[in-house]
């Protein structure tokens, strides 16, 4: 019963999804996919600690709250010129822990993040920093007919480039909370963004506990054989680019063809067994490449990032108490 329902949830919410859509092929390729796994470390680099400007918006819940912005280290688009986020800082310097929260794919607003994620751990009195992907929200570029239409799709090499930026920008904060902030660091992503938080243990140490909600894995797996990604390989395929290309091409993005540098009982992932976003498949090639890390499934679909959200909450509050002591 929990399989039928969850799946026509999905698919409505598929449906809606799919409304808005690419007008025109974003088809590109040179070069930068042909990079190997190899290469990894010089992909992705290590960033310095970055000059980070506040802009204060006032005080709410013991939290002083605003925007937060610093100049990326790596070249893209102008519009992705810039890392910036929100943040929720305890006033009363009972710095226990920050927490950075990275949000999904296509997200057009921080409602989501805001009720799920940020204020549940505000009310713990933590320090809590949302992260904007690149091409998403005020990252996006005007010419974009909805957030994120560019950070995954058929232009490899922008992916590419976008998925490269996010983790070293992550990485940038971290940098920057480990200097600046006493307190854990707690990383935090939903969906797309657990894919690139997954793919940012791989390259950072900092980090005391990854937290993953029903997360990506291959983004070229996502794009081929899923739903959400069928205009993008239709795209694709209209330009002769094959699976095989795009799986050779997007390989070093992929979070399950590394380890994680961080200790396993340090990671805590969440799916559902009935996703149609992100599918069983491919979150389970994660886990088995991670050497079974914790793990907690429900049995719904990708709507479960709502719909257990008081379970998430709950369950992710005992992991960090029993396992990360904060």
């Amino acid at each position: 019963m929990y399989k039928y329902i969850a799946k026509f949830i999905d698919n409505c919410g598929l449906y809606q999804l799919h409304r808005d859509r690419s007008k025109q092929s974003h088809f590109r390729n040179s070069n930068l996919s042909n990079v190997s796994i190899s290469e990894i470390h010089t992909f992705y680099p290590t960033p310095t600690v970055p000059k980070i400007t506040f802009e204060k918006h006032g005080v709410q819940e013991n939290h002083s709250f605003g925007r937060y912005t610093f100049e990326s280290e790596i070249e893209n688009e102008p519009f992705n010129k810039y890392s910036t986020g929100l943040y929720y800082e305890n006033v009363n310097n009972d710095q226990k822990a920050n927490v950075i929260v990275v949000h999904g794919w296509r997200m057009d607003d921080m409602n989501l993040i805001e009720k799920n994620f940020s204020k549940p751990y505000r009310s713990l009195g933590y320090n809590v920093y949302t992260f904007t992907l690149p091409d998403h929200l005020e990252r996006a570029s005007e010419k974009s007919l909805y957030s994120g239409e560019l950070m995954v799709s058929a232009n490899i090499d922008h992916t590419l480039q976008s998925a490269k930026q996010a983790v070293t920008d992550i990485r940038a904060l971290i940098l920057w909370l480990k200097e600046n902030k006493q307190g854990k660091i707690i990383l935090i992503g939903v969906s797309l963004g657990g894919f690139v938080t997954n793919m940012t243990a791989v390259m950072e140490k900092n980090i005391d506990a990854l937290i993953s909600v029903f997360y990506a894995n291959s983004i070229a797996y996502s794009t081929w054989k899923t739903k959400p990604g069928k205009y993008i390989r239709k795209d694709l395929e209209k330009n002769g680019f094959s699976y095989e290309q795009l799986e050779k091409a997007w390989a070093i993005t992929v979070p399950s063809n590394f380890k994680p540098i961080i200790p396993k009982d340090r990671i805590l992932l969440f799916s559902g067994l009935f996703d149609q976003y992100v599918v069983s498949e491919d979150t389970d090639r994660l886990w088995k490449a991670w050497d079974c890390p914790k793990r907690i499934q429900y049995p719904w679909g990708h709507a479960g990032i709502i719909l257990c959200r008081d379970k998430i909450t709950k369950e992710s509050f005992t992991f960090l108490n029993e396992i990360v002591n904060i």
